[in-house]
């Protein structure tokens, strides 16, 4: 989804199951139609206002979260996730839900309970997964119940389409139409352009760590709706149920795991993407190819940052020093968001080196590869004004 554009629909109908087996009391796609439409127009607006007013802050939103066309398409995403068989704590399973309530009467049943504002996140079932690589290392994922699934997805199907239009074109992790090979095409590209310094980072324990106060004021920036923001909030701080049956409060973090949660590290790693970015803006110090070429002609650097998720690689047109001097920053500019640069898996690097980004990209849906300047680079048309 491009930063000005307004092709929401063709990307809402993207991602959507286009053939979701037909079970008891679940909608058929004859009935998902209209739903479907009226949510890609809600979203289409709020894309479209956003771009336009990059200060407007929205309020109203919290009828279009419980929209009965919302909450319709949040349960088709649910349903057809790779999860919709795995429980929440309360036991129940997406096929539960259609068998023992059915759909209709479930989302009825939630409607009511988000207009009168009774609606409470529970905890997260803690449940924990191998980590790719064969490390032997495991990744605790938090499992909602299927009811703060569907809650969570409509959260999304709201507020992603307002940041979308915020987001920098530099992160590709969890962004409709964007792939892990996007991000590995464009640090070829700068890699061939003179940019050999890489600062290859990772953030330690990102989704556990982001803190709750400093991701709710970015939240706030866009969304005036206060009840809107505590729903939030409740799913930051609803808490965990550990595998070994021990209640864990969350006082920071967003879960792996939960729909929502993706977008919310978007929004609090923007931060990064804003600062790093912020001289390419125009009238900023690297904003032209003349402005560029006189900061060389100078002896500064000129940098650019490719992110996917919470892993991310910052490019310099400079030195080993200039490199270790963008480190220093973007770990000051994590601070205020509580997070931390892993110093295990965080490096100052040489093109000619070779770094693997395929780890940097492997929590997304596509994987990365080695990256090197003397690798041949993907087709690299249309990247006019870098």
């Amino acid at each position: 989804m491009g930063k000005g554009g307004s092709g929401i629909e063709k990307n809402v109908e993207a991602v959507m199951p286009q053939e979701t087996p037909s079970n008891d009391g679940a909608p058929s796609t004859e009935a998902l139609v209209g739903p479907r439409r009226r949510v890609a127009e809600m979203q289409a607006k709020l894309h479209r206002w956003a771009a336009a007013d990059p200060g407007r802050r929205f309020d109203d939103l919290f009828n279009f979260v419980y929209d009965p066309a919302t909450l319709i398409v949040a349960f088709e995403r649910v349903a057809g996730n790779r999860g919709a068989r795995t429980a929440g704590v309360d036991g129940l399973t997406v096929a539960d839900v259609e068998k023992l309530v059915g759909v209709p009467g479930f989302l009825d049943d939630l409607r009511a309970q988000l207009k009168e504002g009774s609606f409470r996140p529970v905890r997260v079932r803690e449940r924990t997964i191998p980590k790719p690589g064969g490390s032997g290392k495991v990744r605790a994922l938090g499992i909602p119940t299927v009811a703060d699934r569907v809650v969570q997805a409509a959260l999304k199907l709201v507020l992603e389409p307002i940041f979308e239009a915020d987001f920098e074109p530099v992160s590709y992790g969890f962004r409709p139409g964007r792939r892990a090979h996007d991000a590995v095409a464009e640090i070829h590209y700068y890699g061939t352009r003179g940019y050999r310094w890489v600062l290859d980072a990772d953030i330690e324990a990102c989704f556990d760590r982001i803190d709750h106060v400093a991701l709710m004021d970015r939240v706030r920036g866009r969304v005036k709706d206060k009840r809107v923001c505590l729903l939030v909030k409740a799913f930051l701080k609803a808490g965990i149920l550990t595998e070994l049956g021990e209640e864990k409060d969350t006082p920071t973090g967003t879960p792996q795991g939960g729909i929502l949660s993706p977008l919310l590290a978007n929004i609090a790693l923007s931060v990064l993407d804003e600062h790093l970015m912020a001289p390419w803006k125009p009238g900023g110090t690297m904003s032209t190819d003349y402005r560029r070429g006189a900061r060389r002609a100078k002896g500064l650097p000129n940098w650019r940052v490719v992110r996917y998720a919470d892993d991310f690689v910052v490019v310099v047109r400079g030195t080993q020093a200039d490199t270790d001097a963008v480190r220093e920053d973007v770990t000051a500019v994590l601070a205020p968001m509580g997070l931390v640069l892993s110093e295990a898996k965080t490096q100052v690097v040489h093109m000619r080196d070779g770094f693997d980004f395929s780890a940097s990209t492997s929590s997304g849906n596509a994987s990365g590869g080695r990256t090197s300047g003397t690798s041949t680079p993907p087709s690299l048309t249309g990247r006019s004004g870098r």
